[in-house]
């Protein structure tokens, strides 16, 4: 990380083309932006976001004003704690699933890219948790369709120009966005209009609790709904999967480089999973130094480095005016970066007394925001943590894991959520 981020100002101010923006590298600033005046910072739709729109359109992390406020309502119930018990046993047959193809490489001795591994295994995970899909149908339709416009659009975000040039990439993303909208749709149609039906199971995934609280509401299908309940599978599948298996691939890696904190981890699985391999929620609930460790990555990877709004209307953030129509840098690796000797892993940092528990009160939520805080953070947090806990938690109980590069890994230099730059090959006995 650079030195001039670690030791920035509270704002700093700068041009991006004919943009004004302002980088907030505080907890106190983040505080502000985040919770304290939040509605007064929108999403900017028109800048950093714009690349995703043809992926998130109108869903719950680019909606705005009463939209979004509906739509929070409506979401937040689908992720609570009956849907967080489930997610244990869709992890436990995800971390199944790749532990046979781990076997199969241990046979063969061969290395394991991890990081697509880790990709693939949650997007099984969503695509269960959500749309009740088997993972063969996710690793047919995912990989081939939602991949690559998340590869697309993370190359528009930094080459703008690449979504108006009529190039061969060009035409494929626009080929692929109608191939996975006319896919969920269809799937979203044929869910609605059957799940009444006798001959049809009843599912108990997120999408049929969302379902089932639009229809409380009186709600009836249409072809606005239809889209609008798209946008929100495909913001699903963007915010379930890519951020848990960077912090997969990372954690991973960090504990293959100590030992002593590997051994911590597979206690606590061991501990975890003693009546079986899948644990339950009260024994998920004791991995505390499993969870510290993901949170660790979570902080000193950033693997959302920077968020980003706009101001609607003049305000003062750390003591400094920022005016109506400025573009905000909240960077949040900065933020991540102001701890003690930032660029090392110490999970202990997030045990009970450790340096989180030392910030201050006011600011202290703020200096930890891989999911952001105040009424936009992520519903999906606990899922994913959960999810990864239980995952990481099989893995390092059943095998044995090395890193097999003869360089440390370093991080990708502009994909988001950032993983690293040349994979994650490891040996695996």
């Amino acid at each position: 990380m650079a030195a001039w981020v670690i030791n920035s100002p509270p704002l700093v101010h700068l041009r991006i083309l004919q943009r004004s923006m302002v980088v907030v590298g505080s907890a106190e600033g983040l505080k502000r932006v985040f919770q304290t005046n939040a509605r007064n910072y929108v999403k900017d739709l028109d800048f950093s976001f714009h690349p995703f729109l043809p992926i998130l359109g109108t869903g719950l992390v680019t909606a705005q004003g009463a939209l979004w406020q509906s739509q929070r309502l409506l979401m937040a119930p689908t992720l609570r704690v009956d849907v967080l018990d489930d997610v244990i046993g869709v992890a436990r047959r995800a971390a199944d699933r790749l532990s046979t193809k781990l076997e199969e490489a241990v046979a063969a001795g061969r290395a394991v890219e991890m990081e697509e591994e880790f990709r693939l295994l949650t997007l099984q995970v969503i695509g269960e948790a959500v749309l009740s899909l088997p993972p063969e149908e996710c690793d047919r339709v995912f990989p081939q369709l939602y991949l690559p416009v998340m590869a697309e659009a993370n190359l528009r975000a930094i080459r703008p120009w690449r979504q108006y040039l009529p190039t061969p990439s060009f035409f494929a993303f626009l080929w692929r966005m109608s191939r996975l909208n006319s896919y969920i749709r269809t799937l979203l149609r044929t869910r609605w209009h059957t799940r009444h039906a006798r001959s049809h199971a009843p599912k108990r995934d997120i999408l049929d609790r969302l379902i089932t609280a639009i229809e409380a509401k009186g709600g009836t299908w249409s072809a606005a709904l239809e889209t609008q309940l798209c946008y929100e599978i495909k913001t699903f599948l963007l915010a379930g999967h890519e951020t848990s298996a960077a912090m997969l691939t990372w954690t991973l890696y960090e504990l293959t480089q100590r030992p002593d904190a590997l051994a911590k981890v597979r206690e606590e699985a061991l501990a975890a999973t003693v009546c079986g391999d899948e644990p339950s929620r009260a024994a998920a609930d004791q991995m505390i130094y499993t969870v510290s460790s993901l949170k660790e990555t979570l902080r000193k990877y950033s693997v959302v480095p920077v968020v980003t709004r706009r101001v609607a209307a003049d305000d003062s953030i750390c003591g400094m005016r920022v005016p109506a129509g400025t573009y905000l840098a909240c960077c949040i690796q900065a933020v991540h970066a102001a701890w003690q000797q930032p660029s090392a892993w110490r999970p202990e940092r997030f045990l009970p007394g450790g340096e989180y528990d030392g910030f201050k009160e006011d600011i202290r939520p703020f200096m930890f925001v891989p999911f952001i805080q105040g009424p936009r953070n992520c519903l999906g947090q606990y899922f994913a943590l959960l999810e990864a806990r239980i995952v990481l938690a099989l893995l390092v109980k059943r095998f044995k894991f090395e890193y097999a590069a003869s360089t440390p890994a370093t991080r990708h230099p502009s994909v988001i959520p950032v993983g690293p730059a040349d994979g994650m090959m490891m040996n695996v006995s």
